[in-house]
């Protein structure tokens, strides 16, 4: 990559980070429903045009916006490198990752999952650019874990739902419980010890 593209790659990075900024603003103030691209621009101190520049209305910059608050890089990493490493491992450092990085920003995230709710087709979009690639690769991992032997045989379709809806479902308690919640920033990594037994000790095969 040449600096020239380098530097346009960090251009538009920066102005993606803008507007995701300023909608949430926007969103948070307004409501998704009542919010226009032309609020958004307004908020970010840009061009209507500049938005259609990178997002195809408001619904592609709402779904952009829980795509970043959900996918961080460093989940990207743990399952891209899943084959590499062992079950305990793995899981141990996607459920530390994930629980880090919801309780981190569970009122924006469940603010997120809200508005999306909202919109039939909105809730489809999620499902399909956000959700399934995700919940897939997990699946993936899965059963190729089945198939060498390591895990039972199980729907791997449900278990990988099942871990999604336990991380959810911790950000909720957390957010719902407050100073009361066992599952506190400061405890993250015994949580995800807890759990990863949990999951571990029913997906593995006995010997």
């Amino acid at each position: 990559m040449t600096t020239r593209q380098k530097r346009k790659v960090q251009i538009t990075k920066a102005r993606q980070k803008q507007i995701m900024e300023a909608a949430h603003s926007v969103f948070s103030s307004k409501g998704f429903g009542e919010s226009t691209v032309a609020d958004i621009a307004e908020e970010a101190g840009i061009g209507v045009g500049t938005i259609y520049n990178y997002y195809k209305d408001k619904q592609d910059v709402l779904i952009s916006l829980i795509a970043h608050n959900l996918i961080s890089v460093n989940l990207v990493k743990i399952i891209g490198n899943a084959p590499a490493r062992n079950s305990e491992e793995l899981i141990q450092s996607l459920l530390e990752e994930r629980l880090a990085f919801g309780l981190d920003n569970v009122a924006k995230i469940l603010f997120l999952f809200f508005e999306i709710q909202r919109d039939p087709k909105l809730r489809q979009q999620y499902s399909t650019q956000v959700i399934s690639p995700l919940l897939t690769m997990v699946e993936k991992y899965i059963v190729d874990q089945s198939t060498k032997g390591n895990f039972r045989k199980v729907d791997a379709r449900i278990i990988s739902r099942t871990l999604a809806a336990t991380i959810i479902g911790n950000m909720i308690l957390y957010r719902l419980e407050g100073r009361t919640s066992p599952f506190k920033k400061s405890r993250i990594k015994e949580t995800a010890e807890e759990l990863r037994k949990l999951f571990i000790n029913g997906l593995e095969v006995k010997r």
